[in-house]
């Protein structure tokens, strides 16, 4: 939603999102999608995030308590950063 709000406050300054400024957020919300440009951004497992912490909480998890749990995210590439220069 942070993004979402940037990338108007981009275009009412009259800077091109893409052309001038690439934007980038964060959790990959449904409205991503929808926005002009689309949005460029980090998505979070949140229903595998849920299941675990649920395990975790019922004492489902490994035992060895140092052992730390990690959660793949990844780059959701969209329209609203330019490609890289080679």
């Amino acid at each position: 939603m942070v993004a979402a709000g940037a990338l108007t406050a981009l275009h009412e300054a009259g800077l091109d999102v893409r052309g001038d400024v690439s934007l980038a957020g964060y959790d990959d919300i449904p409205a991503a999608r929808d926005l002009h440009p689309t949005l460029t951004t980090v998505h979070v497992p949140y229903e595998e995030l849920g299941r675990l912490a649920v395990r975790t909480a019922l004492g489902r998890t490994p035992e060895n308590p140092d052992e730390h749990l990690l959660l793949g995210t990844h780059v959701v590439v969209r329209t609203s950063v330019a490609p890289l220069d080679a």
